[in-house]
């Protein structure tokens, strides 16, 4: 389908969505913006090619697609405020973090398609990694619009049932920031031992960047990934031997676990409102 789409609020994650768009061939001329960042207009135009407005419910109105990428917090005002202007054609995706489609559907106030999603921030290198979900009021062409959209800047998974969508925040939503820290702490580890800031963080970053190629390239299990560099008595035994005497498995586990429950709340607080 050519579409005319539109975001409302255009920061880091819209912005990554924009590129790949763009990337995949999709016309700067089918893309508006609005934005109350008037600042930023003419440095959005300029390297996308898109038109940018003030009032949302321009933008709205002469979108087939809308994606909404303000914060959760002031997207019911959001909404609420274009929502005079919505047609029943639309297709709404909302990239807002814990706000469900029943609220959405609510400050829309007229059926009309909707994709709740959950991408994270690797998308800013082409890298991301979206969960979606669906109303029933979007169709099959909808949902691989959408499809194809999410995947110009990395993969996506569709999800039946909305609650796992929490788990989709804890498994890759967030879960940039949890191997994030694991690096600072395996540079720190490196620093002490000698080597400098620049070499340590290289070593650790690529191996990472390394490790998550081989899972999703190579056609084996992850288990058998791990057994073929443990050699039985060294250097690498060593360290898994001492990553689950340190409880890495509940350690984690508690982390996914977390995430998931805040997801929830937040969910129920945004749905309270």
């Amino acid at each position: 389908m050519s579409l005319k789409i539109a975001f409302i609020g255009v920061g880091n994650m819209a912005s990554a969505i924009i590129g790949g768009l763009r990337a995949s061939g999709y016309a700067g001329n089918a893309i508006v913006g609005s934005s109350i960042n008037i600042d930023d207009h003419p440095r959005l135009e300029q390297r996308f090619g898109m038109t940018m407005h003030t009032d949302n419910k321009v933008a709205v109105a002469e979108a087939d697609v809308i994606f909404l990428c303000v914060k959760p917090n002031l997207l019911q005002t959001v909404v609420e405020e274009f929502a005079p202007v919505v047609r029943p054609d639309q297709l709404f995706v909302s990239v807002a973090a814990g706000v469900e489609i029943s609220s959405l559907e609510a400050w829309l106030k007229q059926p009309v398609a909707v994709v709740r999603s959950m991408p994270n921030t690797p998308a800013l290198v082409g890298s991301g990694m979206s969960g979606l979900i669906a109303n029933t009021h979007t169709t099959d062409a909808q949902k691989t619009w959408v499809s194809q959209a999410f995947d110009s800047f990395g993969s996506h998974v569709w999800i039946d049932d909305e609650a796992q969508m929490h788990t989709v925040t804890a498994l890759s939503g967030s879960a940039p920031a949890y191997f994030f820290r694991i690096l600072e702490v395996m540079i720190e580890a490196g620093i002490a031992q000698g080597l400098d800031e620049a070499t340590s963080r290289k070593l650790a970053t690529y191996a990472m960047k390394g490790a998550a190629a081989m899972v999703t390239e190579l056609d084996e299990d992850i288990d058998q990934l791990r057994r073929n560099i443990t050699s039985p008595n060294g250097t690498t035994q060593a360290a898994l031997e001492t990553l689950e005497d340190k409880g890495v498995h509940s350690l984690m586990t508690a982390a996914v676990d977390a995430c998931a429950a805040r997801s929830k709340e937040l969910g129920k607080e945004f749905a309270n409102k």
